[in-house]
């Protein structure tokens, strides 16, 4: 019995280990092959721009340069993740951008802004 729990929790062990792993973090969908049009890169605490310009219909994507991040443009549903981009589809105006994802000390003032032409 000893035997058979010891080599089930092996097993669980594994199958984490390959999970934690994976490039495509369960998703199934792959990173985009065509460039976004716009791309927000986070790092530490920050965005590598203070504001950011993007016509509406056109594609918007994050990428992460250090750390883990997500965007949420405010008062809005679009929210971005890693490699994944999406087609802006918010009127014309200025949206403030802020990083949904706790990252640490200086989360709080991780924000730009996003205007949409």
């Amino acid at each position: 019995m000893k035997k058979w729990l010891l080599f089930a929790s092996v097993l669980c062990l594994v199958f984490v280990i390959a999970a934690c792993g994976s490039n495509n973090n369960g998703n199934s969908e792959a990173a985009s092959s065509t460039p976004a049009d716009v791309v927000i890169k986070a790092s530490s605490w920050e965005f590598d721009q203070p504001e950011y310009h993007i016509k509406k219909g056109q594609t918007l994507e994050l990428e992460l340069i250090d750390g883990v991040h997500g965007v949420q443009v405010a008062k809005t549903d679009l929210k971005l993740t890693n490699n994944k981009a999406k087609t802006v589809t918010l009127d014309a105006g200025e949206y403030e951008i802020n990083c949904n994802i706790p990252c640490g000390g200086g989360h709080s003032k991780m924000s730009a802004k996003l205007i949409v032409e």
